[in-house]
């Protein structure tokens, strides 16, 4: 069959093949395969083939919907509806209606899963309402991700015996090995396969020489560097933090500095020590974390940047009237121009800048074409490098045009990049007005960038998958992919172990194809019957848990100055998702801050106000929001002690907590609040 202007390849053809014939199938190619060209191939044929078909594109990131739209699904739309929608989109709220008048529908699968649970009219879908399910990245279907929140509600309809559930088409480069080392990585393919209820994992084996004739391999170099010969600066700040533990009368905690043991247990601590109302633990431990950041930091790019870091965390707002706060801003100010004259003598540099220097220079000559990426694990050390960058001598000159591409998850270290920020440096990149980025994770995968000659991971410590993916990246000819680590460190070791794990994943996934198939399905609807019931005595669990106490029992504490703000009945949801509080009186436990957050997007009910923060701390607590013209406090549970009758305790998610939370009711609150009489 001919496909309009998107003819396939002899091996996207056999790895389509059982998808085309109505299978339940993941199509394993790699980076740079065209595996969203067979997903659009097997869309037309599907939809071409049946009355009333209707396909849902599933992607795990914002930025992936538009690129599958206007990259590969655009040439669907000669003959059938094709539509798009993302978190940012305002349409969503008509998300059902949207789907009724579509053929095709690209969305995040948050979106979907959204859809499912809403009880809105103009919201809710069912699966059946699809006959085919697209999921990209489909190695991500585990555990507690959306993609399987999704797919644990199809199977639980698939074992009840129900009809008309759609085709699944999963899509990965790299669906990993769990972890396993060993041939335990079966038993995680066939976990995969069961959650998406596949029928065959394909992969390109007649047509292998043709495939890699198409997708040539980078060449893989290990650029390695020495420790600093000598690290005053780092040592000075070792000093400062020796003090710290001992100001805190803890001064044999751990002395592993500047490691994520270190970070870890410092984090415990800090935990512990607020559910324990001891505050000047707490504050040390706050503290000796940033001190630990600096020190990573100084590890991975510049000592001027870890002076930074500190500089920065000790000018924000905090509580003077605070002996622990005034000890250590004193120790810090006490040592700031010993700190601030080490981190400007070059002498001490780091090392791994210098292998980088050589890398970028040797790649990027005058009046060349070359392309690249360096990864490295935070925003914090993208963003230095880029400055770094800016401030070589040797590296002005080299016609190379960087920035930063980093996550649009909001993140109180670092700014982040709005959905709108990454899309143009990709678009530069792509039009060549960029030539390299300093990424962290946001673009190793499913992201369309042009084929790179170079790509560096920079002292990175991460799983096969990962290395994949950002190796799938350097896809030109005689491309460069360069390992850059310290000598005889863990990074190195990970690194070789992950290429045995690549190895130990491509004979997993042979042994799962080359099962008789009647062992294959017994193994499968096994391990769907253990998920689904596990999945709903979880489930059974939660709701259980929420009914522990009641919430006029609990009490919440600002988690710094330990005082009790409010009781657990004062909380309310809106829009199920954001907690604020309505009790009027909790106004004047708070200060607001001047100046409105501002968000990306807009929102059907609601626009976000201002900052607000402990009255007497000046611990931040969350913001206020504007819902339906009525001003509400929302609070962010991690700054708060919880006490429940059987424990203090600090939680992550609202969802955790072990009381029940009313939805918000307008008409009620407005009617008390502002005594209306309706």
């Amino acid at each position: 069959m001919e496909l309009r202007g998107m003819e396939l390849r002899g091996y996207q053809r056999e790895a389509a093949a059982p998808a085309l014939s109505g299978r339940n199938s993941i199509v394993w190619l790699p980076t740079g395969a065209g595996k969203t060209r067979v997903a659009v191939h097997v869309c037309r044929q599907h939809l071409e083939s049946r009355r009333g078909g209707k396909v849902a594109v599933l992607v795990n990131k914002v930025h992936l919907v538009d690129q599958h739209t206007e990259k590969e699904f655009h040439v669907l739309q000669d003959t059938f509806e094709v539509a798009s929608i993302s978190g940012d989109t305002s349409h969503k709220t008509f998300f059902a209606d949207l789907v009724r008048k579509s053929d095709v529908v690209i969305c995040t699968a948050q979106i979907l899963q959204n859809a499912l649970v809403s009880a809105e009219e103009d919201v809710h879908v069912e699966l059946t309402d699809f006959s085919l399910l697209v999921i990209d990245e489909c190695h991500h279907t585990h555990k507690d991700a959306v993609y399987n929140k999704i797919m644990l509600r199809y199977l639980q309809r698939k074992l009840r015996g129900e009809q008309g559930l759609p085709q699944v088409l999963g899509l990965t480069a790299s669906p990993g090995t769990g972890g396993a080392t060993s041939f335990e990585a079966v038993e995680h393919i066939l976990q995969i396969c069961a959650n998406l209820d596949t029928e065959k994992i394909t992969s390109v084996q007649d047509e292998l020489q043709h495939l890699q004739s198409h997708v040539p391999q980078p060449k893989k170099q290990y650029d390695l560097c020495q420790e600093r010969p000598q690290d005053p600066f780092g040592e000075q700040l070792k000093k400062m933090m020796v003090q710290i533990q001992q100001f805190m009368e803890k001064p044999d905690f751990s002395r592993e500095f500047g490691t994520q043991i270190y970070e870890q247990r410092i984090v415990q601590l800090e935990k512990r020590a607020a559910e324990m109302f001891c505050r000047k633990t707490r504050v040390c431990a706050l503290h000796l974390r940033k001190y630990n950041d600096a020190l990573l930091i100084n590890d991975t790019v510049r000592m001027v940047d870890a002076f930074q870091c500190l500089q920065q965390f000790y000018s924000s707002e905090r509580d003077k009237k605070d002996p622990t706060e005034q000890f250590l801003t004193t120790t810090f100010e006490e040592n700031r121009v010993r700190l601030q004259a080490l981190a400007g003598n070059h002498r001490y540099e780091n090392p791994r800048l210098a292998k980088l220097e050589g890398i970028l220079r040797e790649h990027f000559q005058p009046l060349g074409t070359s392309r690249g990426i360096v990864f490295t694990k935070t925003r914090q050390s993208a963003h230095s490098l880029l400055s770094w960058l800016q401030s070589t001598a040797t590296l002005r000159g080299q016609h190379i045009r960087a920035a930063v591409l980093t996550g649009a998850g909001y993140s109180n270290q670092t700014r982040h990049m709005t959905q709108n920020e990454q899309q143009d440096v990709i678009k530069q990149f792509r039009q060549g007005a960029l030539n390299l980025l300093f990424s962290t994770s946001v673009a190793e995968e499913g992201l369309d960038i042009p084929e790179c000659n170079i790509v560096v991971r920079y002292g990175l410590m991460t799983n096969e998958i990962a290395m994949m993916q950002a190796r799938g990246r350097a896809r030109a000819e005689n491309s460069v992919y360069s390992v850059l680590a310290k000598a005889n460190t863990r990074e190195v070791t990970r690194e070789l172990l992950n290429e045995d794990l690549v190895e130990l994943m491509k004979r997993a996934i042979q042994a799962v194809q080359a099962m008789p198939e009647q062992e294959y399905f017994q193994k499968i609807q096994e391990l769907q019957r253990v998920a689904v019931t596990s999945w709903l005595l979880k489930e059974a669990r939660i709701s259980e848990r929420r009914q522990l106490h009641q919430a006029s029992a609990v009490q919440l504490y600002c988690i710094n100055c330990s005082r009790a703000v409010c009781r657990g009945s004062d909380i309310r949801t809106v829009e199920g998702v954001h907690h604020v509080n309505v009790n009027p009186q909790f106004g004047s436990y708070y200060k607001v801050s001047s100046g409105k957050i501002q968000f990306q997007r807009t929102f059907k009910d609601w626009e976000p106000g201002c900052r607000i923060s402990c009255k007497d701390c000046s611990q931040d607590w969350g913001m206020e929001m504007l819902y339906r013209q009525v001003k509400l406090p929302i609070l962010c549970i991690k700054s708060f002690v919880v006490e429940t009758p059987a424990e203090k305790r600090r939680y992550k998610k609202w969802g955790a907590v072990t009381f029940p939370i009313e939805a918000f009711d307008y008409v009620e609150y407005c009617s008390g609040t502002y005594s209306l009489s309706l």
